[in-house]
């Protein structure tokens, strides 16, 4: 059998978390008047957790419902449920895209939507096998975990950077490769990495 060649995706994204950046603080009685629906193109195709900022402490159990897609583009919902405190608190599913947000009841305080530092990329979203990569490490040292599932808090298995900025290191898969069956899916905390290139067939 002739050998086949295998296919790369870079992952980069350096931008800083923001509470805003997906709708400005505001109280709505519905439907949140998005400010963006996609990532900017400094995150180079990669998607985060979504948190909501509330900016009083009346809005305890009131709810913002997420509607958008996933790191692979298919359709995602979340909803995360509000504190009794002006706080930030942050869903557990990683989007790509936020098209539409919905509160339960209008809040008693502003609330905006924005992102956090935990990041992630879909390399492909069906059964494929891990190759290889290259990591130039961020400032801190930190796991990046490869996944099988979108969001899946059990990593296939985790990589640790070195901590040290821009300093290279290289994986290689044994031969056949490392198997992810339902998709590969890259996730991390920013600046424990500042860019990987991901080989991959599939």
């Amino acid at each position: 059998m002739a050998p086949t060649h295998v296919k790369v995706k870079t992952l980069m994204d350096e931008v800083a978390a923001s509470t805003t950046y997906f709708a400005a603080a505001q109280q709505p009685n519905t439907s949140f008047t998005m400010a963006a629906t996609e990532f900017a193109a400094g995150h180079n195709g990669g998607g985060a957790l979504i948190q909501a900022t509330t900016a009083g402490s009346g809005d305890s159990a009131k709810t913002v419902t997420l509607t958008g897609t996933d790191l692979v583009g298919e359709d995602l919902t979340e909803i995360i449920t509000l504190p009794g405190s002006a706080t930030s608190t942050a869903g557990s599913k990683y989007f790509l895209t936020v098209t539409g947000a919905e509160m339960s009841a209008q809040p008693a305080a502003n609330v905006s939507l924005g992102f956090t530092a935990s990041r992630g990329m879909g390399i492909f979203g069906g059964r494929t096998t891990l190759k290889g990569f290259t990591c130039a490490s961020g400032a801190t040292a930190g796991d990046i975990s490869f996944s099988t599932t979108s969001g899946d808090t059990t990593a296939t298995f985790k990589y640790r950077t070195l901590g040290t900025e821009d300093t290279e290191s290289h994986f290689t898969a044994p031969p056949l490769g490392v198997l992810f069956a339902s998709g590969l899916y890259v996730t991390y905390t920013l600046d424990v990495t500042d860019q990987m290139n991901i080989f991959y067939d599939g």
